[in-house]
């Protein structure tokens, strides 16, 4: 054991962070936070879904899109109603939702955008190595 070591998943962590750091900076004045802004933009795309369809989408667990529903909800940028099961619910966009989804994505576009180019040719790279990275697993047989 020394310093000098890397911890795979550190450096993982610390790069994600760094990342939801920029992101969140950036999309402050919005109201939202990078993981609302997607949740939202989900969301808007899907119309009228449940927390089943957003978890697999966003591969989040219940609670934590759960928190962040609430959040969103608070802002009236989304409308949660039961589902024909009452263990569902389904949920919308709405109409002020829709504006600040369209203002935040200018925001999170120009971010994203600015980190594309700092990636340039990396970017691909970057992405193999994620997919890459996501077939890892120990604990299966």
């Amino acid at each position: 054991m020394d310093f000098n070591e890397d911890c795979n998943c550190g450096l993982l962590r610390s790069s994600a962070s760094h990342f939801t750091s920029i992101y969140n900076k950036s999309l402050k004045s919005t109201g939202l936070n990078i993981t609302q802004f997607v949740l939202l933009k989900y969301i808007s795309l899907l119309k009228q879904t449940n927390l089943n369809t957003l978890n697999k989408f966003l591969h989040q667990n219940r609670s934590t899109i759960g928190r962040n529903l609430n959040v969103i909800q608070k802002l009236n940028f989304i409308r949660i109603k039961p589902g024909q099961d009452k263990r569902e619910i389904l949920i919308n966009i709405t109409p002020l939702g829709a504006d600040a989804l369209k203002n935040a994505y200018i925001i999170w576009k120009g971010v994203n955008d600015k980190i594309n180019a700092k990636l340039g040719s990396k970017k691909e790279q970057l992405r193999e190595i994620i997919n890459d990275i996501k077939t890892i697993n120990f604990l299966e047989g």
